[in-house]
């Protein structure tokens, strides 16, 4: 369960590594957010030392107060699945992605749902580990 001002980890190569719930994009009554659904995310944190020389930063992208879309890859809150298994990880997780609900970096970091791979195929070919 993402809400308006939920703190988030950010599980790719971008750079950034903390992120916070601005909005839940979805029918106008929308409250709360769950695996697989798109947020607007602001900017809290960067891991400038490890991205300094990258060409993102170069580009101007991704700076604090920056707002861009979300996929909620993992959350706290149990997930169900069609044969009545319940997954649920320790932390929440979002991948930056563009307009075009295609990931902006190359790489995502830990596990990711098999249902969102089918959901979105150009996930699928970036993540590594899929549960």
């Amino acid at each position: 369960m993402i809400q308006v001002g939920t703190i988030l980890k950010v599980c790719d190569k971008t750079g950034v590594s903390l992120v916070k719930c601005i909005k839940v994009l979805g029918p106008l009554k929308k409250k709360i957010g769950y695996i697989g659904d798109i947020i607007l995310v602001s900017v809290k944190h960067i891991n400038s030392k490890k991205f300094i020389k990258m060409k993102l930063f170069k580009r101007k992208r991704f700076f604090k107060g920056t707002i861009h879309r979300g996929l909620i890859v993992r959350s706290k809150k149990n997930y169900r699945r069609s044969n009545n298994v319940y997954i649920n990880f320790s932390e929440n997780a979002v991948v930056l992605i563009n307009k075009k609900k295609v990931p902006i970096s190359n790489r995502i970091y830990g596990p990711i749902l098999t249902e969102l791979c089918k959901k979105l195929p150009s996930l699928g070919c970036i993540a590594k580990n899929m549960i």
